[in-house]
């Protein structure tokens, strides 16, 4: 920085000027200080609630889970009381806490269906699973 004869900074600063300064330093210093201390504690308190967010989540899924639990108990109430001809409106089924045993380690449930079936098998077959036409023996060529 170049020298000029107007910087009176250093060279014509007063014993009380410098005093002034070092209060202006050290009240720049606790406000930086009380910055600092109010992002930590947002910091935390930010931290604080993503863990909240994720313990609410968990507990969604819990619910999910057993209210799928319950309603599949439900179902199954009611088509035994339908199969064995008693037509009950209310009745003390309880729900499994546990989940029933899968019989595949770790896969996602399939559906009943093929996944994928071509159209012409889709246009051949009918109700009940049988087919529409018969097939013909295959023609013989005269050589």
């Amino acid at each position: 920085m170049k020298k000029n004869g107007t910087d009176s900074s250093s060279a014509n600063a007063s014993p009380g000027a410098s005093s002034e300064s070092a209060e202006l330093i050290d009240r720049a210093q606790l406000q930086a200080d009380v910055a600092r201390q109010r992002l930590r504690l947002a910091k935390d308190e930010l931290r604080r609630a993503r863990k909240r967010l994720k313990e609410a989540k968990r507990e969604a899924k819990r619910s999910r889970k057993y209210a799928t639990l319950a309603r599949k108990d439900w179902k199954r109430a009611r088509r035994q009381a339908e199969k064995d001809g008693v037509t009950q409106t209310g009745g003390d089924v309880v729900a499994r806490t546990t989940p029933k045993p899968k019989t595949r380690a770790g896969s996602a449930p399939r559906s009943r269906r093929p996944a994928s079936r071509s159209p012409a098998k889709r246009a051949r077959r009918t109700s009940k699973g049988k087919t529409a036409t018969t097939k013909a023996p295959p023609k013989k060529v005269a050589r």
